[in-house]
């Protein structure tokens, strides 16, 4: 099986601070880096380090930037047959951590606004019964649908982690098998400030499953049956940047792999746990190998998204 993540693929230049700006402030930083990121790149590198096989739709600029982007993906073991070449910039990411951990994060997305799949991108001849297509929420929604329309047709799952949010997705949620979203997500698309009593407003809506991330609280999952909680493991937050990615990512790899979501959320969280405890985005993710050890002896069988 396939993962086959559609999204967007940037760089990403990281500034370390003590605080957040005020209004109208300049402070000084305390320090920068610069990596490449975007949540589709971000999301199949954590699922291909799972150790299932991962394709790549994105767009990216004829430029260093999308050059680099392509060979990290080869290096990851990423298909790299779904990258749409475009004559403008790649997309960029300014991200902003705090003393904290916290970050804020102000993107540049003229690729991602221009790329239009499943139009032109080899998607429609690739996906195969049993795959699963996972998105975000740095294309525009009828993207998603249209996607989502495709898998559906295809028998694929589906998996949106509707981040960041710039539309309304009540059209793709009957579309959707599991949405994965923060706290705050769940609160703006439910519209209550409890997000466990958003997400199951979301299940009535038509999506059969959500799993909403709690940050050092850990995740829960909630269907029409209940909800289960998963703790997360306590750890000194170094940077929490990327962190979503990183979960949703190892979960949909997890789940082509054959796990059940009660299996494999505890893992993802696990993974997420050692990502926030290194600074940066990509490069804190956890290798293949220490995906690996966290891995359950035997992961059950399911077929939640199925």
């Amino acid at each position: 099986m396939t993962v086959h993540v559609v999204g967007n693929a940037c760089l990403d230049t990281l500034y370390r601070l003590q605080r957040f700006p005020e209004p109208g402030e300049t402070i000084v930083a305390d320090g920068m880096a610069e990596d490449l990121g975007g949540k589709g790149l971000n999301q199949a590198v954590a699922a291909a380090r799972t150790g299932t096989r991962v394709r790549l739709f994105a767009a990216i600029g004829i430029d260093a930037v999308g050059e680099a982007v392509a060979e990290r993906l080869a290096a990851e073991g990423i298909d790299t047959a779904g990258l749409a070449w475009l004559d403008c910039p790649t997309d960029r990411s300014m991200i902003q951590v705090d003393a904290a951990g916290e970050n804020a994060i102000v993107s540049v997305t003229t690729c991602a606004d221009r790329f239009a799949p499943p139009r032109g991108t080899g998607l429609d001849a690739a996906l195969r019964a049993g795959d699963l297509l996972l998105m975000q929420g740095n294309l525009r929604i009828a993207a998603v649908r249209d996607c989502f329309t495709l898998a559906r047709s295809r028998g694929a799952g589906t998996i949106l982690n509707p981040s960041p949010i710039r539309e309304s997705y009540a059209p793709v949620l009957p579309l959707t098998d599991l949405l994965v979203v923060n706290r705050g997500e769940a609160c703006r698309l439910g519209g209550d400030a409890d997000p466990h009593r958003a997400a199951q407003t979301l299940l009535r809506r038509g999506v059969p499953m959500v799993v909403v991330t709690l940050g050092a609280a850990g995740a829960s999952v909630l269907t029409a049956e209940g909800r289960t909680d998963h703790p997360a493991p306590a750890v000194a937050a170094v940077d929490t940047a990327g962190a979503g990615d990183l979960l949703c990512g190892v979960l949909a790899g997890l789940l082509d792999r054959g796990a059940s979501v009660e299996d494999a959320l505890p893992v993802a969280i696990r993974a997420a746990a050692i990502g926030v405890s290194r600074p940066g985005v990509l490069s804190s993710f956890p290798s293949r190998a220490e995906i690996d050890a966290i891995l359950p002896a035997s992961p059950a069988r399911g077929g939640a998204t199925r």
